[in-house]
């Protein structure tokens, strides 16, 4: 395997040979001045670009342009929102004006090139700049929430730096992982490592017609991202973008707030309940009664007062864009600073460094290459471990307030009073553990990406374009932890200390990516036949390595370096791994006479994942009939064009060497006897069976549909799809005499179908532009087949905590006990098995056998949203602009375990609603009697299953245009923005947003039974409220 070094001196030499043509000049080419210009005056920004190569160019802001071009050579000029024009070259001048059209000229980024939209026979979604621009975004995936059909975004924390999005395309279509693979600017890379602002425009591609060019990696749809560019002649123009945010929590504390006494009294209860003696008595609540004014969090001071607050958030942009006539260039740099909702000092800082050139060479030769460097460095509390949870938020909705702690003269932390001890507190409880958690541990973790790349292109011929492209992709991330020893005391100044002795970790973990590819196109006209062909060769070496080393017994906290700490019990570990990719692809597309279309695919890939199978080949074919271009079709039409496809996507994402039985250089083996004589000696031992024989997974997808634009302006969109997996690649039982419990195996199908619709329309009313959108998706996900031969036999299911990954169910649906309200009198046979009583929840027996067992479990419910949507409105008037984004799903549940389903979970009770709505202080409430052993909680039951249907406001923007002519530059926009700002849902305590696609195969009963995705353990997504300004220059 390569060295990193290597890695570095290749990284070098790439950027020298482009940095070195970028600036070779050529004097092959005559040069072609030129206007675009609509019927209201210049089009700044048009693209103008010589038919059959890659030589183009774009307008300044007074809509000129200079391009190298021959004569009887084709000029392309196009503008979003125009009708897209051919212009032959004839003298030195070349005006155009472009009449206003549709965005079926719009030119669309797909994979290894570009499509007009009304050519397109794929299913293939578009979110262009000014979609994005102006909302205050912190990561580009955020800009496809409520934007695309088919596409669910959802925000899974608010916490500063990690957002947690989760993105699916038509749903989870395997057991593993779903994500889609996305592409920036040819290359591979990852959304979060993206400015907002340097995007030009985000296609989806959603079918395998669209995406199976990129083959393997394609099976969850494809998300291909375009940034900004320069034009050539341009003079250089400059723009400044800034923004200032506040934003809260989105979560109602009024839910999670009692007075201490209230909560002994309720703890009390559920002791009895429990069958046992309250645990406080009456002397003891008098005595608390009489002392809590002294403790922090009283006098009305809520432990949501000790700890939260608003975060701030600010964002500057700025960029310069320009070009020569034979060069053009954009260079931006963009800064963001984001304090946390915690009051323990957690922040993230990121900043975005990037450059894009173009450089035509002559008439035949172009090059260019993108840099983009980006730093982003976290700090934050991270794993207390104090209350045995990573998340200080969980800690504030969850503590009782019957004891809290004050502070004593030096600051340091004590509790209000060593009595308080016998009466069960100590350092990891209520209000002492959230102070604590400032004082214990500071964590930073910084990350650093280069990702760089270079092309070169070359047309011998007319249409034909050969094109090679070299890049790399490094990511680094750097842990510094350091866990200090607070002080503690108690109220009569005697030491308490029970924490953790200082520990200082350290942490490295590297990935670097190569990828070259080569693609030679070929585009020609014979009469009324348009033909394009793409032939194109890929190789791809991914290698990651971490590193991680920790030392404790520090004499001194302010000293934190490793050299620092004691050797007796100092820790390191380290790994490396690795794996690569070679591709071949291929492409033809037919046009005949501008409404009969034709595209097959095709490509083959080879993985050192596989051993017995390393390739698989994976084709498309789709067609399209445009048929507004038919006389028989009526002048309702402006547009109409039948589409269908079907082609197969591959999946090898698992992890590397799982074909190989693996061995471990770490285990022990004792030699002891019956006594405990002998030793402990280090050895090798098998980690995994390993399968030589694992295949790729495969996904086979049907798309039929339809795209129109009627002559009123409004345009509808509609397709039914059927994507069915075979050989889904997981972990299956195996018989434990082999000595190992699973065996990853191609041994699952899932079938996905649901169909999409999308709505448009567009009117101006005199000096009111309206623009209006909506999607709205269904997708049916259903296991089809599930083999684990376990024991030599079939089984069709696999069950855990409280769900089902079995055939004919969603993937991993809920699988609990049903119930029927309350038992309100004498329980039946069934529920008195358990020695329920009245007030207790009533379980429904399933199985009739007049018990409730586990085998009265059924299918109840899923966390996969059967429906999508999202809608959009746009209005301009005059000066003034508003712009609005709702998201939302419908047809999913949530299972609410822990916190809302039981009463005490670990002493404590988290939820209001059980004081209020308990038969046991209200007979008319809703919610069981008090107790937390009773029969209510002896079998995972639906009871506390909600549906999760939502519907928010994601984004808000108004904003205001400040004419410019009495001022010393060309734009100034002045907007207010809002994110989160309306949510309607049924759901109690959790934000519906937050628990989208929750479980995984990894962790099955994660956001349920799961530790870290508990309703309150997640980080709460934020409101936000922000002001800015655009200025160009």
């Amino acid at each position: 395997m390569k060295k990193y070094k290597d890695n570095k001196f290749t990284l070098l030499k790439t950027l020298s040979f482009f940095s070195t043509l970028l600036f070779s000049a050529g004097v092959f080419a005559q040069s072609i001045s030129g206007n675009v210009s609509s019927e209201d005056g210049p089009l700044p920004g048009a693209t103008v670009v010589v038919k059959g190569t890659e030589n183009g160019t774009s307008t300044d802001f007074d809509g000129n342009f200079t391009i190298n071009a021959s004569d009887n050579d084709v000029l392309i000029v196009s503008f979003i929102g125009f009708e897209t024009q051919e212009v032959a070259v004839s003298g030195d001048q070349v005006d155009v004006v472009l009449a206003e059209g549709n965005e079926l000229n719009e030119v669309v980024v797909t994979g290894y090139g570009t499509e007009l939209r009304r050519n397109i026979t794929g299913s293939v979604a578009v979110i262009d700049s000014e979609v994005i621009e102006n909302r205050n975004l912190t990561s580009v995936g955020q800009a496809l929430a409520g934007t695309a059909p088919g596409v669910q975004v959802t925000q899974g924390s608010g916490e500063p730096g990690n957002d947690s999005l989760f993105i699916s395309i038509r749903g989870v279509g395997t057991l593993n992982n779903s994500s889609p693979l996305i592409i920036v600017d040819g290359i591979e890379g990852n959304l979060n490592n993206l400015n907002p602002q340097d995007i030009e425009s985000i296609s989806v591609l959603k079918d395998a017609a669209s995406a199976s060019i990129y083959g393997s990696r394609a099976a969850n749809g494809v998300i291909v991202v375009k940034t900004k560019r320069g034009g050539k002649s341009q003079p250089t123009k400059f723009s400044y973008d800034a923004s200032f945010a506040t934003s809260k929590l989105l979560f109602d504390w009024d839910q999670i707030s009692f007075d201490p006494i209230e909560n002994v009294n309720w703890k009390n209860q559920v002791d009895v309940g429990n069958g046992a003696t309250g645990r406080w008595s009456a002397e003891q609540i008098a005595f608390i009664n009489a002392n809590k004014s002294n403790w922090l969090g009283s006098n009305g001071q809520t432990p949501v007062d000790v700890y939260i607050q608003d975060a701030t958030l600010q964002q500057h942009n700025f960029a310069a864009t320009g070009g020569s006539e034979k060069t053009n260039y954009r260079v931006s740099v963009g800064l963001l600073d984001q304090t946390g909702n915690t009051q323990d000092g957690s922040q993230f800082k990121r900043a975005n460094f990037r450059i894009n050139l173009d450089s035509q060479v002559n008439d035949k030769l172009s090059v260019g290459t993108t840099i983009s460097m980006v730093r982003g460095d976290a700090t934050s509390r991270g794993d207390v471990g104090l209350v045995g949870l990573s998340n200080p938020l969980h800690t504030v909705t969850r503590i009782h307030n019957i004891f809290s702690p004050t502070r004593n003269a030096n600051g340091d932390l004590q509790i209000a009073s060593s009595d308080l001890v016998n009466y069960g507190v100590g350092p990891g409880t209520g209000l002492l553990a959230i102070e604590t958690w400032k004082d214990y541990k500071n964590a930073q973790r910084i990350n650093n990406n280069v990702l760089a790349n270079g092309y070169v292109a070359y047309s011998p011929l007319e249409g034909l374009t050969i094109k090679g492209t070299a890049a790399v992709n490094y990511s680094g991330t750097s842990v510094y932890d350091f866990q200090k020893n607070p002080k503690n005391y108690f109220a009569d100044g005697t030491f308490y200390n029970s924490f953790p002795a200082t520990v200082s970790t350290r942490e490295n973990v590297e990935f670097y990516t190569e990828t070259y590819f080569a693609t030679v196109n070929y585009e020609k006209s014979f009469g009324d036949l348009n033909f394009k062909a793409l032939a194109g060769y890929q190789q791809e070496e991914n290698r990651v390595t971490n590193f991680r080393a920790s030392r404790d017994g520090y004499l001194s906290e302010t000293v934190q370096v490793l050299d620092s700490g004691a050797l007796t019990n100092q820790q390191n570990a380290g790994s490396e791994s690795g794996f690569s990719v070679q591709s071949v692809f291929a492409r033809l597309d037919f046009d005949y006479k501008d409404k009969f279309l034709l595209q097959a695919n095709v490509r083959s890939d080879g993985s050192s994942r596989f051993k017995n199978n390393k390739w698989g080949s994976f084709p498309s074919f789709s067609a399209g009939w445009i048929l507004s271009e038919e006389d028989f079709i009526p002048d309702t039409f402006e547009f109409l064009k039948l589409r269908a496809s079907y082609g197969e996507l591959g999946n090898a994402n698992i992890g590397n060497f799982e074909f190989a039985q693996r061995l471990s250089l770490s285990q022990s083996y004792n030699f002891s006897d019956a006594s405990g004589n002998g030793f402990i000696a280090p050895g090798v031992g098998q980690t995994t069976i390993g399968n030589p024989n694992l295949s790729w997974e495969k996904a086979k997808i049907t798309n039929i549909g339809f795209n129109s634009i009627l002559s009123n302006g409004l345009g509808i969109d509609f397709e039914y799809f059927i994507r069915e997996t075979n050989d889904i690649l997981y972990d299956i039982p195996i018989n434990v005499l082999t000595g190992f419990t699973s065996q990853t195996s191609n041994a699952a199908s899932m079938e996905n179908k649901g169909w999409e619709l999308g709505l448009r329309y567009n009117r101006t009313f005199g000096d009111l532009k309206v623009q209006l959108s909506g999607q709205l998706s269904r997708v049916e996900n259903t296991v089809t087949d599930l083999n684990p031969k376990v024991d030599g036999g079939d089984l069709d299911r696999i069950l855990y905590e409280s769900r089902i990954l079995g055939e004919g169910f969603p993937f991993l649906g809920y699988y609990v006990v049903k119930t029927d309200g309350l038992i309100s009198g004498t329980p039946n046979a069934a529920n008195a098995s358990m020695g329920a009583q009245a007030g207790d929840i009533n379980m429904i027996d399933f199985d009739g056998d007049e018990e409730i067992t586990l085998d009265d479990r059924q299918y109840v419910g899923k966390d996969i949203p059967t429906y999508t949507y999202g809608f959009q409105l746009g209005l301009q008037y005059k000066q003034f602009d508003l712009a609005a984004i709702f998201q939302g799903e419908a047809d999913v549940q949530y299972y609410g375990q822990f916190e809302l389903w039981n009463p005490d979970f670990g002493g404590v009770v988290t939820w209001k609603k059980w004081i209020n709505e308990s038969v046991t202080n209200n007979p008319s409430g809703t919610f069981p009697r008090a107790g937390s052993t009773t029969s209510s909680y002896r079998y995972q039951n639906d009871f506390f299953l909600y549906d999760r249907d939502y519907l928010r406001l994601k984004n808000l923007q108004i904003g205001y245009n400040i004419p410019t002519d009495s001022l010393p530059i060309d734009g100034l926009r002045l907007f207010f923005n809002a994110t989160n700002l309306l949510t309607f849902t049924s759901i109690p305590l959790v934000d519906p947003e937050q628990r989208s696609g929750a479980a995984t195969l990894a962790d099955p009963n994660l956001g349920e039974e799961g530790w870290s995705n508990r309703p309150n353990a997640t980080y709460p997504n934020n409101r936000t409220i922000s002001f800015g300004l655009s200025a160009k220059f």
